[in-house]
């Protein structure tokens, strides 16, 4: 099931659009301000994902146990 909107359907919100017309802002900064989050966001989800990896890669290397093999024909 679908929760969260798209920019486009954001922008395209008639309560959004009244909201931003009622707090002075215009569709443009509100678009940028939300590509700004959503880049933000997924930064820091690479992040964590990085980080776990390396977590487990020392983890593994610690304990002497072999990585996972990605790639079936390596």
């Amino acid at each position: 099931m679908k929760t969260d909107l798209t920019v486009a359907e954001a922008i395209s919100d008639p309560l959004i659009d009244l909201m931003l017309r009622a707090d002075g802002l215009d569709k443009a900064a509100f678009a940028e301000l939300l590509d700004k989050a959503a880049r933000a966001q997924l930064q820091q989800r690479l992040s964590n994902l990085q980080e776990r990896r390396a977590t487990d890669f020392y983890g593994r290397l610690a304990a002497n146990e072999p990585a996972p093999s990605h790639c079936a024909s390596c």
